[in-house]
């Protein structure tokens, strides 16, 4: 997992190893105008960021201050240092060790708010379980399966969840409002201003319905937004290979197609032959876990292929490339609730995103030799006809 999008990036632009913005070894990063973008297996800025900073990764560690806003994602997301603005995160899970000067939200497996760490603005925090330890700003809004209170809200607070545990360190300037199946086990050290408003709310009854809708799509569009801010990272770091790939999946939709659909096919099967040698158990274990993250991004080249034909097929158009693939992806957000119809679409795309992706990384070494060797041959071919002396004939 931890090379997962390591390996995305080789796929998808294998140039950008030589990208000049590139300083550190294993990252790869840009600035533009202030603005950070980052990505790699282990993702975090090597200095404070003037403006805002876009990171994406296996696992992002924001351990620099960020005067702007903050836009992460990745599987483990943790934020050590101060960010100036708003704060965005999705993962895995998502933990506040610093102090957000803005409104923060949040979303993820588990979702923790330190005791060292602080948000100032309103607080959304969207989970599994979900821990508040810190300082949770002035307004402070759970959803979740399990949520812990130990820490201070200066203002209102509404949560609702499964269970709910308020801590002897709990000060909550305000009300709580709590929707649950069970009331909320409440510590006698704890300080609830305003009391606590407590509704039942049966998690296995149809009224679970519409906080469910909510959760899954608070996922499925924070799902999407890393989606686009890791393509956004490509487009900008290496135009022409994305533009390339693109191509190659528009202008040879048939063999990527069926590149892809091989590739999917036979990769699970060769995962299952590794298992069943020893030498090979270690890199089954690595195909099996980086698996569904080059589907993800298959899913995202797919999107990318069709993007790029409306954008047109300049590469240097990077705004317009970048502001159709959010489109893009956003109608497929959409478009993924129609049944069946949804489905198929997206299916198509990831299938042809694979095979753009593997026709792309093959062609970076075999191609050029075949052209070059064309090349000479018709400069052969050609050669003597350009010689030839011009005769004359007298009758």
């Amino acid at each position: 997992m931890n090379h997962a999008v390591t390996l995305f990036l080789f796929l998808l632009i294998p140039a950008i190893g030589h990208a000049e913005q590139e300083q550190r070894p294993g990252a790869h990063e840009t600035v533009i105008a202030g603005d950070y973008f980052g990505a790699g297996a282990n993702a975090s800025p090597g200095s404070a960021v003037d403006g805002d900073a876009f990171i994406a990764g296996a696992q992002v560690d924001l351990n620099k201050p960020v005067n702007g806003d903050a836009l992460l994602a990745g599987g483990g997301v943790v934020i050590s240092d101060r960010v100036g603005g708003d704060l965005y995160a999705t993962g895995g899970s998502v933990t506040i060790d610093g102090s957000v000067a803005g409104n923060a939200r949040l979303a993820g497996g588990h979702v923790e708010i330190t005791r060292g760490g602080q948000v100032s603005g309103k607080v959304t925090l969207v989970g599994g379980r979900v821990t508040v330890q810190g300082k949770a700003g002035r307004q402070l809004a759970v959803f979740g399966e399990h949520v812990t209170l130990d820490g201070e809200v200066a203002g209102n607070v509404t949560i609702a969840s499964r269970s709910l545990f308020i801590g002897p360190n709990a000060r909550v300037s305000g009300k709580l409002t709590y929707r649950g199946s069970l009331p909320a086990q409440v510590d006698p050290g704890a300080v609830i201003t305003g009391g606590i408003n407590y509704l039942s709310f049966d998690f296995e009854d149809e009224t679970y319905q519409p906080v469910a809708r909510v959760i899954a799509w608070v996922g499925a569009i924070a799902f999407t937004a890393g989606l686009f801010l890791i393509g956004m990272l490509a487009i900008i770091a290496a135009p022409q290979a994305t533009a390339r790939m693109s191509g190659l999946g528009r202008s040879r939709p048939v063999s990527a197609l069926a590149l892809g659909l091989v590739t999917i096919i036979c990769v699970p099967i060769a995962v299952i032959l590794l298992m069943l040698t020893i030498v090979g158990i270690p890199f089954a274990f690595m195909l099996l876990l980086a698996w569904p993250m080059v589907l993800i991004f298959g899913y995202l080249a797919g999107v990318m292929a069709v993007s790029d034909a409306v954008a047109g097929p300049s590469a240097d158009a990077k705004g317009r490339r970048i502001f159709l693939l959010a489109m893009g992806l956003g109608v497929m957000l959409l478009f993924a609730r129609v049944p069946f119809a949804g489905w198929l679409i997206g299916m198509l795309l990831l299938v042809m995103g694979v095979g753009a992706m593997a026709l792309s990384a093959m062609s970076v070494s075999v191609p050029v030799r075949v052209k070059k060797e064309k090349r000479a041959v018709a400069a052969q071919e050609t050669e003597p006809v350009l010689r030839k002396e011009p005769t004359f004939r007298v009758d």
